[in-house]
């Protein structure tokens, strides 16, 4: 997978080689249930995905184009997402990207890793 991100380095700063987990899912519900997509972060009594997490953006994916070069085999896909302005492009195997289609809502959820 290729991933190419915003982040908003003055509340969340990110260095070249810095390692980290990235999660997208589509409700921060821990049963999986679907949420309505708010959120309130002074909420200190909701357990949620968010909290083992230091960044957290909420977008839609508002486009998937497939590589027509491919083999149906090895068929690459991408999933552009935006975030209030922040984007993403993930590219990847279509299998990896089974599932997201457009215009769903995702969350990013970002830690970095201590290596």
């Amino acid at each position: 997978m290729e991933l190419i991100l915003d982040v908003n380095t003055q509340l969340y700063p990110v260095d070249i080689g810095d390692k980290f987990r990235l999660v997208l899912c589509t409700t921060l519900r821990e049963d999986g249930i679907a949420d309505d997509g708010h959120y309130n972060p002074l909420d200190e009594s909701a357990v949620t995905r968010a909290n083992s997490f230091e960044y957290v953006m909420y977008g839609k994916v508002y486009r998937i184009e497939g590589d027509e070069t491919a083999t149906e085999s090895a068929s690459k896909l991408s999933a552009y997402v935006s975030f209030g302005g922040l984007l993403m492009r993930l590219q990847g195997d279509a299998n990896n990207l089974h599932g997201v289609e457009q215009d769903m809502h995702v969350y990013l959820l970002m830690k970095k890793l201590a290596f």
